[in-house]
């Protein structure tokens, strides 16, 4: 019997001594003005070493409450549907002064970075803490369509093509016209001699290529042809 209460008692000491964490949404954010919008599905996680994790859901009172927290560092991440929420570190560990109560420090956590990278105190207290943490931004899934942008229609790599091919065609031919008689020649000239004119007069001799009376064997009557002609002479 006397066992019996004294168990009772160790477990009334160490509720009484547990840290217990209250989690405060509240109305009038910039990206919250009324908190009592936020959807039922919204949770806080409490993510500790590995297997600890304690999950809290919303209170009508806007709140996520953890109670009997033990001496460990955690990742607070608070869920919702359509609001961004500021990951939190919070660290539960035995006060100095008296080593039956806990104390508690919660501070602003970056995700890729460190974990000793601490950002803006939230709050602290001993054996029990409130702090409220406000919405980062909303959700957005949807992008507005953007109107038509004539500069970026212009630097298209096609329409850039376009353009100066369109100038050429119109705008050689013109030039050409305006052009001094004896500019006009040399220019002309030096088309001839350009290794590109020659190219397209090659390719137009393969072109006109008989390919078929090649294989009739015309080239070789013609051959014959020519060297009776020479006998006869």
């Amino acid at each position: 019997m006397l066992l019996n209460l004294f168990s009772i008692f160790l477990c009334l000491c160490s509720l009484s001594s547990a840290a217990r964490l209250t989690i405060s949404i509240p109305s009038g954010s910039p990206a919250l003005p009324n908190a009592g919008t936020l959807p039922s599905s919204t949770h806080a996680v409490l993510t500790g070493p590995p297997g600890i994790r304690y999950d809290a859901p919303l209170r009508r009172d806007n709140t996520f409450i953890f109670p009997d927290l033990g001496d460990a560092s955690y990742l607070l991440a608070v869920y919702s549907r359509d609001y961004f929420f500021p990951p939190l570190r919070v660290d539960v560990q035995q006060a100095g002064d008296d080593s039956s109560k806990q104390s508690i420090h919660v501070w602003q956590t970056f995700r890729g970075n460190e974990w000793g990278n601490k950002g803006p105190l939230f709050g602290s207290g001993t054996g029990e803490l409130t702090i409220s943490i406000a919405p980062s931004t909303r959700k957005d899934f949807y992008l507005p369509r953007g109107g038509f942008n004539l500069v970026g229609f212009l630097k298209n790599p096609m329409i850039l093509m376009a353009l100066v091919s369109v100038v050429f065609i119109f705008g050689v031919p013109y030039m050409m016209d305006n052009m001094d008689p004896e500019m006009r020649a040399e220019f002309e000239e030096m088309q001839k001699k350009s290794p590109l004119t020659g190219s397209q007069g090659a390719a137009g001799q393969v072109q006109n290529f008989d390919l078929a009376g090649f294989l009739a064997g015309k080239s070789t009557s013609t051959d014959k042809g020519s060297s009776e002609s020479g006998k006869k002479r």
